[in-house]
Parts: C-alpha cells; structure tokens; sequence
C-alpha cells in the first residue's frame, strides 16, 4: 500500500489539473448550447458547409444539433482525446519515471515482489482514471442538466460519457506495455501523443475508407459516438476486443517488467 499511495501522491498535482482542464473544456463548449439552440438553421449550414473530410475530423458528420446529447457528442469527442493521452501518459510516466530517475536499487530492495510492485503502480493508474471519470461525469451530468430545456435520455447519457473510462483504460494498458517494452524513455509526453494521434487519424481514415479491417485497429472506432447514439449501445464484437487488447496488454506488462534491467542508483 505504500507504493500505491507513493504513486498516487506523486501523480495528484497532474491529476488535479487534467481534471479541471477536461470537466472546464467541456463545461465551456456546453455553455455555447443555448446559443447554438436558438439558431439551429444557421449552424447546421455552417456544418454541412464544410468538406466531409473536414466535417469528420470535426466530429459533426450527420451533428443534429436538435437535442443537447445531439450537440453533446461534438466536444466529447475531444475530450475522448485529451483523456486518452492523459491515460496513455500515466501508463507509460509509471514505469518509466523508475528508469529516468534511476530508483530502480532503492524499489527493489523493498520487501515486495516485481509482480507486487507493478500491481500497485497499475492500480494507482486506475484510481487515478477512476476519479478522472467520476470528476468529467459529475460536471457534465450537472451542466447538461441545467442547461437543458426539456428530459433527455438518461441511458444515452451515461453510454457516452462512460466511452471515457473504456479509452483511458485501453491507453493506460497500452503505455503501461510500451513502457515495460521500451528500454528507456527520456520524455513520456511525446511518445504518448504520438501513439494517440496516430490512432485517431487511424479512426479518421476508417471513416472515410469505411474498412472494416481497419476499423479494428483504433479503440476510438470501438466507441463512435455517432453509432452509438444510433444503436444506444456498444457494439459487442468491438467491446470483446477491447477486453482481449487490455488483458493482453497488463498481461505482457507483467512479463516484460519481470524481467526488465533497472538501472541502479
């Protein structure tokens, strides 16, 4: 337990301030609702005047701004990308800060298995990931509630914003397994927006290929917003593989870790 709350005392001043800055983007971008609301025509021309490549990397393909879970999904889009490299830097800053900081002799000289100490350092992530997501939830379930005029659907709601928690999952897996593969990483921000993005545009792509192998490939296909405000919930095949890439991913960690060469002090 001393690990875990040694991790999570060193990770607080980062967590505070990607909670204030995600739950306060989102809270702005709801702000503009109202606004938005009273001039649906002029906005969905603006919208649908853009070219479709633009549209979809705007998250707005198909946006029906007639209900505010409708106009909801535009910045959450957003936010299911700033969360994800806040997880994907979490994931790999674990693991590595041991390397950088050479405290590898001063961690394992500690009573603790390998297999304990990589338990700890994945389980501060997730409480990390766990108050991220109730912190975004809360602002956004009292924002949308007072700014709109009539019932929305509660469950549609909840399908989306918890599409966060299953990202940051999948990304802090990934950089917790990047992190033990890597022999060492000098800077962690680069190499985590670098991952993310490259998947994004990934996602990009498959929404304009509409490939269905390559739809695979990026988490952020496995949760469209889009298709699930459609389908009102997620799609099963997509949610089994995000379980099997996620067990797959801590799995190797644990054997990567256990056999990984800290340097020492």
């Amino acid at each position: 337990m001393n690990i875990l709350k040694q991790e999570l005392r060193m990770g607080r001043k980062s967590l505070i301030i990607w909670c204030l800055s995600l739950a306060g983007i989102l809270v702005l971008f709801m702000l503009i609702y109202p606004s938005i609301s009273s001039q649906l025509e002029d906005f969905q021309k603006v919208f649908k005047s853009f070219p479709l490549e633009f549209q979809r990397a705007l998250g707005v393909v198909d946006l029906k701004l007639d209900t505010i879970l409708s106009y909801y999904q535009f910045p959450f889009t957003y936010i299911l990308l700033a969360g994800a490299v806040q997880a994907m830097n979490m994931g790999v800053a674990v693991i590595s800060s041991e390397v950088r900081e050479k405290t590898g002799d001063f961690l394992f000289v500690k009573p603790v298995t390998r297999n304990r100490i990589i338990s700890m350092k994945i389980l501060a992530v997730l409480v990390q990931i766990l108050i991220t997501n109730a912190f975004v939830f809360v602002a956004a379930l009292i924002t949308v509630t007072i700014l709109s005029a009539e019932p929305y659907n509660v469950k549609l709601f909840v399908l989306i914003t918890s599409s966060l928690l299953f990202i940051q999952i999948f990304f802090a897996s990934l950089g917790l397994f990047v992190s033990a593969f890597l022999r060492r990483i000098r800077t962690v921000l680069p190499i985590s927006m670098g991952v993310v993005f490259i998947f994004y545009i990934i996602f990009l792509l498959n929404e304009t290929l509409k490939d269905e192998k390559l739809g695979l490939i990026s988490p952020f296909g496995y949760f469209d917003l889009s298709e699930l405000s459609k389908t009102m919930n997620y799609d099963s095949l997509y949610l089994l593989l995000w379980f099997v890439l996620v067990g797959l991913f801590i799995f190797l960690t644990f054997r990567l870790f256990a056999r990984k060469d800290l340097p020492s002090i």
